[in-house]
């Protein structure tokens, strides 16, 4: 998958508002690529600055970092959940937890002014929360009044009042990686999270009149009424030449709703659903069913009057395509006409998005067209990052494997991975179908080198020491690979042989098949696990793990820390990963363990999983039972579990 996509094409006006002019937008430039690795060391300054106790100026630094990330996503033309900027994101998300969690932020403050909720609060979850939380929220989880923020979700209540830190609301807005709340946006500031954190140590009051209102409402001083007035709407008949959901909807999601909607959308224009559309803005309608000229909205796309009032849209660089603009054209001229059942769903529910678009794609792919596009795929990924070096092809029932090391050497690994593939189907009870559509493709490299500059060149990352192998398995299979260096026969105490490395990675790649993001610790301990049936438990790399272990986990506070996001340093998965799995498998079964797994691959939350797996165990006895098995060597106070 390419890591950029073609940009709006630019629309200029070159001596009459028709003569437009597309471009192809620029990848990924070098200039961007080096602030993306500067970003990388600043995140380690601000980890400097926390340890030094500089709160203030760590959180500072981390905002920065996020604004710095969030230009390069946008002159990019990239999304914060684009693989490229997926890992700088969870990096900033990362230390930003850690801040919180030492300088006290987002616990909030007793003393000073009076949090207001409509005032400050309210405006807040508008303008960041309300895109993907209305009455169509995933997880039933409405933020759109304070009665239905009450309420809370399936996950449960949101607000525990007087305690931000074990409130569900601070726990996502402050968790790592994807979990982390908004989606597909900026973190919150520290002063946002600081702000929040008071309200709820502050009782969570509610200040309104009314607990029903909503929050688009509770505006700026002095702004204008709502236009609440009905709006007509035109149903397609089905015989227009351009569909509003299919051809115009689109654009509009990506290129206009991020100014306008929210509580004080430009202009007063929102463009959330197709009623806000119609309904328009201050100055009145913006579309004027075929009208054209009349038209507000076709008046400033095609570069505006000139003056404040009706200016350019879309603003500043951002662009349009030849083919959207004629698409506006046809169907504001056919009447501006309405495909969908309901105008007041927010058109992000209504427009497919890229992963939908993708899993279609794939999705008509024949077994063997996966097969041509993995291969493609992987002879792309080898030239980018060691273009001079020829590579050897090896092919199995379930994977492809590519690499520089001799042809025997390949041969043997291909033999080594088809067994261990065998022993994934028994393990895991799979049907006859492949494993990986497409085939695994499985990149070896002959050295240190060659594996260092995969890793910086394809995975944007510079790879830990301590590792000589990462898996990839992204939506619907198009990514679906491992990478491992061949550091030999004879493993050490410091690093698996090529063996267990290889069952190491495959075994992530299984596990990663799934659509819900699985547990690191899980995904490095179950292959480990794995290995002792094939490389037996005398391995001197996993002999070596329990004492790695017992090191790894003297930082914890409290048992139940073993379980959370972003606790453990990538070089200490493996130890934790390999003990925790193996004291699970032997506490209950194989079978008990992967019915765990699959419970979690189909998205019931950790400690449910543990709940109804374990039973009557819980995750906070399961982890005191794991460190006393572990030794008493890891400083963690701990007690014995009750029975």
């Amino acid at each position: 998958m390419k890591l950029w996509k073609l940009v709006f094409g630019i629309l200029l006006l070159a001596g009459s508002l028709s003569a437009l002019i597309p471009a192809v937008r620029a990848a990924i430039t070098p200039d961007q690529r080096k602030e993306l690795n500067q970003i990388k060391d600043d995140v380690g300054d601000a980890s400097k600055l926390v340890k030094e106790k500089k709160f203030d100026e760590a959180g500072k630094l981390l905002d920065e970092l996020t604004s710095k990330l969030e230009k390069i996503a946008k002159d990019a033309d990239l999304k914060p959940t684009d693989k490229l900027l997926v890992p700088f994101n969870t990096l900033i998300d990362k230390q930003r937890q850690i801040l919180l969690k030492q300088s006290g932020a987002g616990k909030g403050k007793e003393g000073g002014d009076e949090v207001s909720f409509t005032k400050q609060i309210a405006p807040l979850f508008n303008s960041k929360c309300l895109a993907c939380h209305d009455n169509n929220a995933a997880g039933r989880l409405i933020l759109d009044s304070f009665a239905e923020m009450k309420k809370g979700g399936k996950s449960g209540a949101l607000l525990q009042i007087g305690q931000p830190q074990r409130s569900l609301l601070m726990g996502r807005l402050t968790a790592p990686g994807p979990q982390r709340m908004p989606k597909d946006a900026a973190a919150l500031s520290n002063d946002e999270l600081n702000l929040i954190g008071t309200w709820i140590k502050q009782g969570a009051k509610f200040d309104g009149d009314d607990e029903n209102t909503k929050l688009s409402d509770y505006g700026k001083p002095g702004a204008k009424p709502k236009n609440t007035a009905p709006v007509k709407i035109a149903k397609a008949t089905g015989n227009e030449k351009v569909h509003f959901i299919k051809d115009v909807a689109p654009d509009i999601v990506s290129t206009c709703v991020r100014c306008h909607s929210g509580a004080n959308p430009r202009g007063g224009f929102r463009m959330v659903t197709f009623e806000d559309i119609m309904r328009g803005g201050d100055s009145g309608a913006v579309v004027i069913p075929g009208d054209l000229e009349g038209s507000r909205l076709w008046l400033m796309i095609n570069g505006g009057d000139g003056t404040a009032s009706t200016p350019r849209m879309p603003p500043g660089q951002l662009r349009i395509t030849r083919t959207w603009y004629a698409k506006l054209k046809t169907w504001i001229e056919e009447g501006a006409k309405y495909d969908g059942d309901d105008p007041k769903i927010p058109l992000a529910r209504l427009v497919p998005t890229e992963e939908d678009l993708l899993l279609a794609k794939l999705s008509k792919l024949t077994p063997d067209e996966f097969l041509v596009k993995r291969k493609e795929q992987t002879h792309d990924q080898w030239k980018k990052a060691l273009a001079k070096e020829e590579a050897t092809e090896v092919e199995t029932a379930e994977l492809y494997i590519y690499g520089n090391a001799t042809p025997e050497r390949l041969k043997q690994i291909a033999e080594w991975g088809e067994e261990h593939a065998k022993l994934l189907r028994s393990t895991f009870k799979l049907s006859n179908e492949t494993i990986w559509k497409g085939k695994l493709a499985v990149i070896v490299y002959k050295d240190r080198f060659g594996y260092g500059e995969f890793s910086q060149t394809i995975n944007n990352r510079e790879p830990d020491p301590a590792i000589a192998g990462h898996s990839i398995v992204t939506t619907g299979h198009d990514d679906a690979y491992i990478v491992i260096e061949d550091v030999g026969d004879t493993g050490t105490a410091q690093k698996p042989d090529v063996r267990l490395n290889l069952i190491d990675q495959m075994t992530g790649a299984f596990l990663k098949r799934s659509t819900k993001p699985m547990p690191e610790w899980l995904i490095r301990g179950a292959g480990l696990a794995m290995a002792t049936k094939e490389v037996g438990g005398d391995n001197e790399y996993l002999k070596g793990l329990r004492s790695a272990a017992q090191d790894a986990v003297r930082g914890l506070e409290k048992p139940d820390d073993l379980f959370g996001e972003g606790k453990f340093s990538p070089g200490d998965m493996a130890p934790v990963g390999f003990t925790l799995v193996t004291f699970m498998i032997r506490e209950g079964s194989v079978p008990k363990f992967v019915q765990f797994a699959n419970a979690l691959q189909t998205g019931t939350d950790l400690k449910t999983a543990v709940n109804n797996v374990y039973k009557p165990a819980t995750t906070q006895s399961l982890a005191i039972g794991y460190l006393n098995a572990l030794g008493s060597s890891s400083g963690v106070v701990k007690k014995k579990p009750k029975k």
